[in-house]
């Protein structure tokens, strides 16, 4: 009979080991600074422990699918625009490395863009960059413009879940964002 193998639970995962152990004020503001939101870093703090990268990952949509439209809104917040000139985080600057190096036409029309969003929804544009291309970045810029409200505060929403997402996971896998 054949073998599978199940997903690694915290017995046999020393990063998740530690994330479900970790004191909760150490805990706190990594977790607040992974996601912008005290309120998702909170409450996935009092989740623990979680026991496997799974139960992890869905307690990180679940919690942020509970979040007011305004907790979420102030986690978008937290994040720097693509193309943002000046301090960024060392998270955002990676997760943005392929919109960063656009010629000067590109992230004339990634500004632009994300102004008019800005007026347009009344919050900045957030999308998950990571791998993606300038021009990408500008392809969901534009589809996002065109959307309903209603349409984009989702489509943000999964952003920000991806994002969470990816940096649990960088967190688990080096020990910092």
């Amino acid at each position: 009979m054949p073998q599978t193998s199940a997903a690694p639970t915290a017995n046999d995962d020393p990063a998740l080991r530690e994330l479900d152990s970790v004191p909760a004020d150490d805990l706190l503001p990594v977790l607040t600074g992974l996601s912008g939101s005290g309120a998702w870093a909170r409450a996935m703090v009092r989740g623990r422990p979680y026991g496997s990268r799974d139960a992890l990952h869905a307690a990180a949509r679940r919690v942020l699918a509970a979040q007011s439209d305004a907790e979420v809104l102030a986690a978008v917040d937290a994040h720097p625009p693509i193309g943002a000139r000046g301090p960024v985080s060392e998270a955002s600057a990676r997760e943005q490395s392929g919109a960063s190096g656009a010629d000067a036409d590109t992230s004339r029309r990634l500004a632009e863009g994300q102004q008019r969003y800005a007026e347009r929804f009344g919050y900045g544009f957030l999308i998950c960059a990571t791998g993606l291309s300038a021009e990408q970045v500008l392809t969901e810029l534009d589809r996002r413009l065109a959307m309903s409200p209603e349409q984009d505060l989702a489509a943000t929403r999964e952003h920000l879940a991806r994002i969470n997402t990816l940096r649990l996971d960088r967190l688990l896998a080096e020990g910092s964002l």
